[in-house]
């Protein structure tokens, strides 16, 4: 179990279970309550509550992830990358990343590096020193180099879009 919002509203830890369904969602996970909502759907942002929620528990929770979604996408990027929800494709200077690629929802990004890194930097890169990194939730290229000279593309602002 993951506990990503704590005590919103009071009572309310929100997060997900190991064994979850393959869509960004929070539900809660402190035993006393049963709600949930999607914060996803086709690579869209959203907030959708599943089923009755009470409105102040919706509020409070809406509110939260409005200020917090960075957050709250870090962590399931991360959760993604544990159980293999994304897979990358490299054909320099292009990367595609496919989300959730054996399930029917899947959605598929293309990163071009040349908006991302200088020419130089670029020059240097080959496909196998480029990773999905779990612990940063990251698109990280230079896995040659120490850490410090590596460059993390943070995933979740590749992923999801926000609804126009």
């Amino acid at each position: 179990m993951s506990v990503v919002i704590r005590n919103v509203p009071k009572g309310h830890n929100w997060g997900w279970y190991s064994r979850e369904d393959p869509r960004m969602h929070l539900q809660t996970v402190d035993q006393k309550h049963d709600f949930k909502v999607w914060l996803e759907r086709d690579g869209k942002r959203m907030f959708e509550p599943v089923g009755k929620i009470p409105a102040a528990v919706l509020k409070s929770l809406s509110q939260e992830v409005a200020e917090h979604r960075k957050f709250v996408e870090t962590n399931w990027v991360r959760f993604m990358l544990k159980n293999d929800w994304l897979e990358m494709h490299i054909s320099l200077p292009e990367v595609t990343l496919v989300a959730y690629p054996s399930f029917p929802h899947k959605f598929v990004r293309k990163l071009d590096l040349r908006t991302e890194i200088a020419p130089t930097y670029l020059a240097t890169l080959k496909p196998e020193i480029i990773e999905l990194n779990q612990e940063m939730g990251s698109l990280r290229l230079g896995t040659n180099l120490p850490e410090a000279q590596a460059v993390d593309i943070r995933l979740s602002e590749i992923l999801w879009q926000d609804e126009v």
